[in-house]
């Protein structure tokens, strides 16, 4: 059978153990008749699968208890040793503008829906129309995934809000994430490792991981008592020994509980990107109140247009193909079905490589003929896109234009 070494499971595949085999009859007889025709030769056959089959099955057994090799069902049991569970996706977010008479409450979880796709929305938090008549709540999809909506499209009231005429979306959505790959459970499962601790930058890392609909985070410290840059302790020049947390995705409430749990105290939240504050009651302590300060990545639309020559193979579907490749490849999907490229997308703060992009295009016109990219531009220019460390590059369906020539 196969071995198990220091230096891990070693497989013998089909061919290997059809060779083996052979050359045992032939050590017997020289002349022996091993033809695919003879019964000999079948039984040989016959025993290279089954016993290939039984390997596969031992290695399964043996890397269903490692975190880096196990997968599917074995993978969530092993994540769920250390609290950590594969999200089924999340919500995309919007922010809504609602319009209406001063003093008119918008209650959590009101609906709404997009005129072009009919898909429906939901406020996340019970919100007041202010003095001037209108009021920015965020919001996010009904369904699980990449739900794409351009401005102004939000503009139906389904739910019945007393006082409220009209509601739209200045901006587009930012689009959610299908169930967790694989991949990427095996990295938020190493962040929950440190999940339970208190005080630390892994535990509030892991605790905001798992918060439900949050898709990425990024945290910032400046453990020195100056505002000055440091290129080591201090590269963006944050607030003197205050910590920086930004998130992607979640509901605000839900953001600033995790965030209250496991923060240092006493230390100082600095609101970067675009700063969201929340009054947080202690689960434990309910006379004990906080206000919590974290900040929402500022979004940068991508803009990409590719030009690819067609030899005549390229199919009629060529550009949502490519569309569909280039947002899975941005979100963190591998083009071709596995783990590997870029495992969990572009992450907050960071740059966007052009000479990446080509690859989730070449995975879709690699499967026709001999067609390749004659031009390739990120918002109207042939260089890398560059990222603050507060912003996150946003990809949306619209932004995205293909041709052929």
């Amino acid at each position: 059978m196969a071995e198990l070494t220091p230096a891990g499971y070693k497989l013998k595949t089909q061919n290997v153990w059809f060779e083996e085999e052979r050359a045992l009859y032939l050590s017997i007889d020289s002349e022996w008749m091993l033809d695919p025709s003879t019964p000999d030769g079948l039984k040989i056959a016959h025993d290279a699968e089954i016993f290939s089959a039984l390997d596969e099955a031992l290695y399964r057994a043996w890397a269903s208890k490692d975190p880096a090799k196990a997968v599917g069902k074995d993978l969530d049991a092993i994540s769920s040793i250390t609290g950590t569970f594969r999200k089924s996706g999340t919500p995309s977010n919007v922010d809504l503008t609602f319009t209406g008479v001063p003093g008119s409450v918008i209650l959590a979880d009101s609906i709404v829906e997009s005129a072009d796709s009919g898909q429906r929305w939901l406020t996340d938090q019970t919100f007041t129309v202010g003095p001037g008549g209108t009021v920015v709540v965020p919001a996010r999809s009904e369904q699980m995934g990449a739900i794409q909506a351009d401005p102004g499209t939000i503009t139906r009231i389904i739910t019945t809000i007393a006082g409220v005429s009209a509601v739209t979306n200045a901006g587009p959505a930012t689009p959610g994430t299908d169930k967790e790959r694989d991949s990427t459970l095996r990295i938020k499962r190493r962040l929950a490792v440190g999940r339970p601790g208190n005080n630390q930058v892994d535990s509030l890392y892991g605790e905001l991981s798992n918060t439900p609909g949050v898709r990425r985070v990024k945290i910032y410290e400046n453990p020195t008592g100056s505002a000055s840059v440091d290129p080591d302790l201090n590269p963006h020049g944050l607030p003197k020994n205050s910590i920086t947390i930004l998130v992607d995705g979640g509901v605000a409430t839900d953001v600033a509980m995790a965030i209250y749990l496991k923060k240092n105290p006493g230390v100082f939240l600095n609101g970067d990107g675009t700063p969201v504050q929340e009054w947080v009651t202690s689960p434990t302590i309910v006379t004990h109140r906080q206000l919590i300060t974290f900040g929402r990545p500022d979004y940068v639309d991508i803009t990409v247009a590719v030009d690819i020559k067609d030899d005549g193979t390229l199919p009629d579907d060529l550009e949502s193909q490519i569309k569909d490749a280039i947002l899975a490849f941005a979100a963190g999907e591998s083009p071709s079905g596995e783990d590997g490229f870029k495992t969990t997308g572009f992450d907050i703060g960071e740059s966007v490589p052009i000479s990446t992009m080509y690859t989730p295009i070449n995975q879709v016109i690699g499967k026709y003929g001999n067609s390749y990219v004659t031009s390739l531009t990120l918002d109207g220019a042939t260089a890398n896109k560059a990222i603050a460390y507060n912003e996150l590059s946003r990809w949306l369906d619209s932004n995205i234009t293909v041709t052929t020539s």
